[in-house]
């Protein structure tokens, strides 16, 4: 009995886990800082933002394909590529749009 309450419980602990995202929180963070920015657009504020974003993804991009798939990380590189042309047009719509896009391939990447 004790032993099946120990398994049980190790379950329980391992399992709880899996629902919650394995990483990425720099990337989630200058997101959030994106999308705040957008509030009152600052359009050179959020061209650096984007920029950033940009690098920040190159210098991850080891850890994003060994994680995630190549459409996914391609994908991923391609809506920040759209991200900086729909900011550097300061078109707002397109500028939200490719930032949920973003987000979306991150958290499908970064997901279990």
């Amino acid at each position: 009995m004790k032993k099946q309450i120990i398994i049980f419980t190790l379950l329980f602990i391992i399992l709880s886990g899996c629902e919650n995202q394995v990483g990425g929180d720099y990337f989630f963070d200058h997101i959030d800082q994106l999308e705040q920015s957008l509030e009152e657009p600052k359009w050179d504020e959020i061209m650096t933002q984007a920029e950033e974003l940009k690098n920040i993804f190159n210098n991850h991009k080891w850890k994003i394909q060994l994680i995630g798939d190549e459409d996914e990380y391609e994908g991923l590189h391609e809506s920040i590529n759209n991200l900086i042309a729909a900011a550097k047009e300061k078109d707002s719509t397109s500028t939200r749009l490719e930032l949920a896009t973003v987000r979306s391939f991150l958290e499908d990447i970064y997901s279990l």
